[in-house]
């Protein structure tokens, strides 16, 4: 019996089903809208011409190429925080409150589990309903 055999499957998610209505389409100019990533009829996911500007601004402006750490770029952390948080928050004035980049919104939830768990034993994390059967 293999050592995995213990363990349970992830329940199948309807959002990835969309995958398998578009890849029986077979209207030429269909859009695969699975897991939010725009395909055309060749797989390819297209580049919209602003995020091409973009990226060329990106380049233009970079200085560096140096390692930005574990929680990601500072001065990102700290002009997001006052976007969502408000510039004048009293969480940021009393230094309650800090950003970490993740990669990807599966991993930030991943990260703030582990967080709560080895730091604030007791305490969970609300999910919606629907959620990604992987977030729990």
């Amino acid at each position: 019996m293999s050592h995995f055999a213990q363990i349970a499957r992830v329940p199948g998610d309807p959002i990835l089903s969309l995958m398998e209505v578009y890849r029986l389409d077979s209207n030429p100019a269909r859009l695969d809208l699975g897991v939010g990533v725009y395909k055309d009829a060749q797989g390819l996911t297209p580049i919209p011409r602003a995020v091409k500007l973009a990226e060329q601004r990106l380049i233009d402006l970079e200085q560096t190429k140096t390692y930005i750490g574990g929680h990601g770029d500072a001065a990102f952390g700290t002009l997001l925080s006052q976007l969502v948080l408000g510039a004048d928050s009293a969480l940021l004035a009393e230094q309650r409150a800090g950003a970490t980049q993740t990669p990807g919104g599966t991993g930030a939830l991943r990260l703030a589990g582990d967080f709560i768990r080895h730091c604030l034993p007791g305490r969970g994390i609300w999910l919606s309903d629907p959620t990604w059967p992987i977030h729990e």
